[in-house]
């Protein structure tokens, strides 16, 4: 949907339980009032969930033989950088509650609105997440659709399309002030050198040795042989053999075979584009050295790169698998649309920590009521649960 929908991963499960909250007597049906601000309970719940998966991921790193998996961990007992479990998710829940009505006044204070295809896809988004059939809820959850399975939990569709809103403007709002024509504008060409110094474009394909010598591929490159063709080449080596296996086996079995002839067969160039992939200089897929490799190619270079994996089976003994690639690297800086959407990448990786920031300390200055009843009401259990 946007860049920010990937938290909404953790946000997917909020919602107004202030249905079930009406016969508790006390009014909880909203959690905190942030400088003059109401925020529905859902909403609350929707932020901390998100702290509480934030919370769960900061302890596994302070504590990476911590089994939170096992039988009777209480994660209320846990501490993380010092202050108890429950009162950190408390408190990182306020703080990014404090961080959504920023983010409303700010989208608001620079004169923003949704145009009408943001509100489309916004409904569209919500809707489909309540109303179409889920294979994922089907399968955990047992109900049909997501919207099923979060109304059992007194989840509201109004508290998600409202945090959904949220992300969406935030989005609006980096856009405005970082993008082209924003106050923070940055310069065209130092998202290019971002670009250029982050990424990098190959064709690539792994050659299993069992159909061909993986360096006569790279040969056949260097003799000025388009990569489709070297690619077709060697998928028609696969095929050969595929067909000459199954041949060979069915004359084995006394049957008759009845499938292509090894000498008929045809494999198809694949699209250029098809092979194309681009790599971040932080990937380690197939692996770090891998990726360094390819950073250290020269444009229009071809190269085998081999790739070894040790791995210790139950019983201690080691061994190592060797996987080899034919690479061709491309000039990144040629490819138009790969450039264009690779430089909103970096200008998000650039910026979106600063955006975040301001709108942390926008909100860390507004004076927070909170309801007791409500906070007591909505407690890390159930969440656990």
């Amino acid at each position: 949907m946007n860049k920010l929908t990937r938290r909404a991963a953790a946000a997917v499960l909020c919602g107004a339980l202030a249905v079930t909250a009406c016969s508790c007597g006390a009014n909880t049906t909203t959690a905190l009032t942030i400088d003059g601000t109401e925020i529905p309970a859902g909403v609350y719940i929707c932020y901390q969930m998100d702290a509480l998966s934030e919370a769960q991921s900061v302890l596994a790193e302070e504590q990476p033989d911590l089994d939170m998996t096992a039988e009777g961990f209480d994660f209320k007992k846990q501490t993380i950088g010092g202050v108890a479990a429950e009162e950190w998710v408390k408190n990182k829940t306020i703080e990014l509650c404090r961080t959504y009505v920023a983010s409303n006044r700010m989208f608001d204070e620079y004169g923003l609105s949704l145009t009408a295809e943001q509100k489309a896809e916004l409904s569209a988004y919500v809707k489909s997440t309540w109303d179409e059939e889920n294979m994922y809820a089907q399968y955990i959850y047992g109900y049909n659709t997501l919207g099923e399975y979060y109304e059992t939990l007194g989840v509201g569709e109004k508290s998600f399309e409202a945090i959904q809103t949220v992300f969406t403007k935030q989005e609006a709002l980096f856009n405005h002030i970082y993008g082209e024509g924003g106050e923070l504008e940055v310069p065209a060409a130092e998202l290019e050198a971002k670009v250029l110094s982050d990424y990098a474009l190959v064709y690539s394909f792994q050659v299993d040795p069992a159909y061909g010598k993986a360096q006569d591929y790279v040969d056949k490159l260097n003799s000025g042989t388009a990569f489709p063709e070297v690619k077709q080449s060697y998928d028609q080596a696969v095929a050969v053999a595929e067909a000459e296996e199954a041949k060979k086996e069915a004359e084995e079995a006394g049957e008759e075979y009845d499938g292509t002839l090894p000498e008929d067969v045809v494999v198809a160039a694949e699209d250029a584009e098809i092979l194309k992939s681009v790599i971040n200089v932080k990937d380690t897929t197939p692996s770090e050295s891998y990726v360094a490799d390819v950073f250290a190619m020269a444009n229009g270079e071809n190269k085998l790169i081999t790739v070894s994996k040790e791995s210790t089976a139950v019983d201690g003994t080691t061994s190592t698998a060797v996987s080899y690639y034919v690479v061709q690297k491309l000039d990144i800086a040629a490819d138009a649309d790969v450039m264009t959407s690779y430089k909103d990448s970096v200008l998000y990786d650039m910026k979106n920590g600063e955006l975040e920031e301001t709108l942390k300390t926008k909100g860390a200055a507004y004076a927070v009521t909170e309801n007791a009843a409500a906070i007591k009401l909505y407690s890390i259990d159930k969440l656990e649960k």
